[in-house]
């Protein structure tokens, strides 16, 4: 089978990771690799500090470039993206930033949630906001009976989910959930920490109204930065709860000018931003993203998926315990139940890291997530080596 996994574009993005050389790194839902040009740009940075000679507006203009960039990563209007910390920071800014009324409904499902997309929500119950937790037995996002609730008389003001489920690592149909959401009058609220950089994401096209990123993992670059998207409109109907000199807009031009007049908000998601930026992380994700775009992320989605489909065809062909339920859309992840249970997933990472792959243990579950700078044979060695663990242990 010919991929993109075969062309050009991708053998040269993988020669700029030398980590791809050391081992199969399985791994970017944990975090990525990093490219060689990052040692070169942190160094340049680094220097200009310890030489304490330095240009502040070039650092800004930096953030801009990558507001800018991620905007055009997700098809947003760069006045949408608000510089965070992390994904917990983005929807947590969302969360507290609602004009919440007692009664007011959150749908989400904890079964396939990181925990930072839960205790966000739960946190609002505090104001009288009832989270709707609804159960997913097959490892899936349960659309239909989130479609099913947002019928006339409804009370739900948020639907949460992740883009590509923290486990078992599957695609959501946001296409759909978001159309539906739009009809409803109810805000999509999406969680694209294993998503973002790695699988196609467009903002207007899905009806989503805040998507929350972080740069170590599919954007290839450090902890400690992150972004924000809130559709322009949806930022607006919101009062920050934290601001800063970066979230208004006054007649002064300089970062420590302040003005006594009325308050005004920043337009879109920029009202959000709160006081200095990562410039370290800035300039690398800068970077980075200059490489993502030049893919690509609709042939970046298209290469993960079809290397994750070759891996969990080869491994459901050994025998192992691929989870995969009937109606899953394939993302860039592939998770293992492991026979035995107990200690079983961990002894299998530790196996495949002997043998240089890298991959995670989740709760109950091992965990492989592919990137752009994977290739086939990445996959063949965790075939391989996978499947000869799974033979021991049969044996």
């Amino acid at each position: 089978m010919t991929t993109d996994t075969d062309t050009s574009p991708f053998a040269a993005l993988r020669a700029r990771f030398p980590g791809t050389a050391q081992r199969a790194h399985l791994d970017v839902a944990s975090r990525s690799l990093i490219p060689a040009s990052s040692l070169e740009i942190a160094q340049a940075h680094l220097q200009e500090r310890v030489n304490g000679v330095i240009d502040k507006d070039r650092y800004f203009g930096l953030v801009e470039t990558v507001r800018q960039s991620f905007a055009r990563l997700v098809n947003a209007d760069p006045i949408e993206i608000a510089m965070t910390k992390n994904v917990s920071e983005g929807l947590n800014i969302v969360a507290a930033s609602i004009d919440w009324r007692p009664g007011d409904e959150v749908i989400l499902c904890s079964d396939i949630e990181h925990p930072n997309n839960l205790y966000t929500w739960r946190n609002q119950e505090r104001l009288g906001v009832v989270v709707r937790d609804l159960p997913s037995p097959d490892g899936l996002f349960p659309l239909e009976a989130v479609l099913e609730r947002l019928g006339e008389g409804s009370r739900v003001r948020v639907v949460t989910v992740s883009a590509t489920s923290f486990k078992p690592g599957l695609r959501t149909d946001l296409h759909t959930l978001g159309r539906a959401c739009r009809a409803a009058g109810v805000h999509l609220v999406v969680d694209a920490a294993q998503a973002a950089g790695i699988t196609h994401l467009d903002v207007e096209a899905m009806g989503i109204d805040a998507l929350a990123a972080s740069t170590q993992k599919g954007l290839c670059s450090l902890y400690g930065m992150g972004l924000l998207y809130v559709r322009r409109a949806f930022a607006e109907s919101m009062t920050p709860r934290y601001l800063a000199r970066f979230g208004v807009t006054i007649a002064a031009t300089h970062e420590a000018d302040y003005d006594k007049g009325p308050i005004h908000y920043k337009a879109g998601a920029q009202r959000f931003d709160v006081g200095n930026y990562n410039f370290l992380a800035s300039a690398l994700v800068a970077d980075t993203l200059s490489l993502l775009l030049g893919c690509g992320t609709p042939a970046i989605d298209r290469h993960v998926t079809a290397l994750a489909t070759s891996l969990a065809d080869g491994l459901a062909e050994r025998g192992c315990g691929v989870v995969r339920p009937t109606g899953a859309i394939m993302a860039n992840m592939v998770c293992l139940r492991i026979p035995g249970g107990g200690s079983a997933p961990a002894e299998l990472q530790r196996h495949l890291q002997e043998h240089r792959v890298q991959a995670a243990v989740r709760r109950d579950l091992l965990r492989f997530s592919i990137h752009a700078y994977n290739d086939r044979s990445d996959i063949d060695r965790a075939v391989a080596v996978t499947a000869q663990w799974h033979e021991r242990q049969r044996a």
